[in-house]
């Protein structure tokens, strides 16, 4: 049944009249006919007495006509709907590094709130390697995290933030270039499979092979940063992290040359149906 056939049946009612109907919907009178009988096939029912010229509705009609503007009237709130949840609408299913998560997620939760009630978000946390993997799979919809090289083949990348990474020293080897503490301290490595991980062990592999001792490797900023408060080692990681966990006696200090970055990306299968989701989620990270 096409709700085209309850429109015109209940214009018919309203103004009790084939040829006045077929008028103000533009249709001819033999289309408007033919639709009427139509109805009466799919409804098997009588709606109109022919026998009078022009036919009136039936009881039957008059009641069907009733609840077909009823039907017409959800269908109305139903676009009405639509338009108001355009852009994020239902459940989404979003991965965020860890490393991302302390600083984005919290912003990501308060725009969503205003400026996407209608949608509801299932977060989760993982390695990067994991999540492009968990998005090109369909287990995610999206995912934030450290773009170590292009993306694979059926992602893309939107970029959200452009993190500098600095050296973390502790404050008693002040007087020691990093080439001289790498000889003296161990090297506190943020795992080296995570993404950022990758960016940071390709830009101190030099330095790390030239040092008798090995680096520590850990999976927690939080953990590093208090070995470097402690004095047991040094770091380079994002510069927010660093200021955030680091005590007073903690150096902080550029890379040599270029300012070394990590990008903090939206990951999502590269297909125009996803597109659209993409730059709405992209709003939730501003501000």
């Amino acid at each position: 049944m096409q709700t085209r056939h309850l429109k015109t049946l209940v214009q018919i009612a309203r103004v009790e009249s084939f040829a006045t109907a077929a008028n103000q919907l533009n249709m001819t009178l033999s289309t408007l006919s033919m639709q009427m009988k139509t109805l009466e096939e799919e409804l098997q029912a009588s709606i109109f007495d022919r026998s009078h010229r022009p036919p009136k509705l039936t009881p039957i009609g008059r009641e069907i006509a009733k609840r077909a503007q009823i039907v017409l009237d959800a269908e109305n709130a139903l676009l009405e709907a639509s338009q108001e949840t355009t852009g994020l609408a239902g459940n989404y299913h979003i991965g965020f590094v860890a490393t991302a998560s302390v600083r984005l997620l919290p912003l990501f939760l308060k725009n969503a709130k205003s400026m996407a009630p209608n949608a509801n978000f299932n977060l989760e946390t993982a390695l990067s390697e994991s999540l492009e993997e968990r998005v090109l799979s369909g287990q995610l919809d999206a995912a934030i995290l450290t773009a170590s090289k292009q993306p694979e083949a059926g992602l893309k990348y939107e970029v959200l933030r452009e993190e500098t990474l600095v050296y973390a020293l502790p404050s008693q080897h002040s007087k020691l270039s990093i080439e001289e503490m790498a000889l003296e301290l161990p090297f506190l490595q943020f795992n080296p499979s995570s993404g950022i991980g990758k960016v940071i062990a390709n830009h101190v592999r030099k330095l790390t092979a030239k040092s008798p001792r090995q680096p520590i490797v850990l999976d927690s900023v939080e953990a590093i940063m208090e070995c470097v408060n402690e004095g047991i080692g040094f770091t380079l990681l994002a510069e927010q992290d660093i200021r955030r966990y680091a005590n007073k006696s903690v150096l902080i200090q550029p890379t040599a040359g270029k300012p070394l970055t990590r990008q903090l990306v939206l990951a999502t299968a590269n297909t125009e149906s996803v597109q659209d989701m993409a730059g709405n989620l992209v709003e939730l990270f501003e501000g």
